[in-house]
């Protein structure tokens, strides 16, 4: 399935990554604390790289480097909570906002 107006394509959910996520905050504990969830998100940039690896051409064609990218994701960091923490928020949502942040950036030349 390819991504409007950017043609990326949807990746398959990494399950992996997301175990890895829950992993990481229940080894921080159980308390409710908006850092660690982040924490819990951000430990070895596992997403990051999982989406660069499948996008990382497309995006270098749209001036969009590795810094840029995680500047752009970081901006979905309570969305990528609510998906791999949460339950709440399905993965296709979750890449079709992550799509349109980048598209935006892409389109307005903030590179």
């Amino acid at each position: 399935m390819v991504i409007s107006g950017i043609g990326l394509s949807t990746p398959e959910e990494p399950k992996d990554v997301k175990n890895f996520i829950k992993s990481v905050r229940a080894g921080l504990g159980e308390s409710p604390n908006m850092d660690y969830d982040s924490l819990a998100v951000w430990s070895f940039n596992r997403l990051p790289k999982y989406l660069w690896k499948l996008w990382g051409d497309e995006l270098i064609k749209r001036g969009i480097t590795w810094q840029k990218f995680l500047r752009i994701l970081k901006l979905h960091t309570i969305d990528i909570v609510e998906w791999a923490l949460r339950d709440s928020l399905s993965w296709e949502e979750l890449v079709k906002r992550i799509e349109k942040s980048i598209d935006s950036y892409s389109r307005s030349g903030n590179r």
